[in-house]
């Protein structure tokens, strides 16, 4: 059975897409846009949330938040990439988050050397953001 709650233990920007992101202790979610000083902000992928268990199944290295190109990294959610699209996630008390896309095309990317295979595009949640707010490091995750 899936798990329903979990806690964000990754936070990560980057100013331009398709790179490897740095770990932040808070992020402001903006609505309809994405989160403040990612390059993905106003991108129609706006957020990318992924599950650090799924991730380090994956993963042929130890990974830091941010080094899958994800924006959010969850614990305590093993099965994250099977929440269908449409459904909702919730961040801390303020923000929730709309799923719009499970995985992505897989291109050549430097971040999958990194990561030793793509993460991101296999088990990777792409959403929209439905209310902002801040989030930050510990605060709870919920599928609603």
């Amino acid at each position: 059975m899936l798990e329903k709650k979990g806690r964000v233990i990754g936070l990560a920007i980057s100013e331009r897409r398709g790179t490897r992101k740095q770990g932040i202790d808070k992020a402001l979610f903006v609505k309809d846009a994405g989160i403040e000083g990612d390059g993905h902000k106003n991108y129609f992928r706006q957020v990318s949330v992924l599950s650090r268990e799924e991730r380090d199944r994956i993963a042929t290295r130890e990974l830091l938040p941010g080094d899958a190109a994800e924006n959010v990294l969850v614990e305590g959610i093993d099965e994250l990439s099977k929440v269908p699209v449409g459904r909702k996630i919730r961040l801390g008390d303020e923000v929730e988050l709309e799923i719009i896309q499970i995985g992505k095309e897989c291109t050549d990317s430097p971040i999958h050397k990194y990561t030793g295979a793509p993460v991101l595009p296999n088990v990777g949640l792409f959403c929209k953001v439905l209310k902002g707010g801040w989030v930050k490091i510990g605060d709870e995750v919920e599928i609603l």
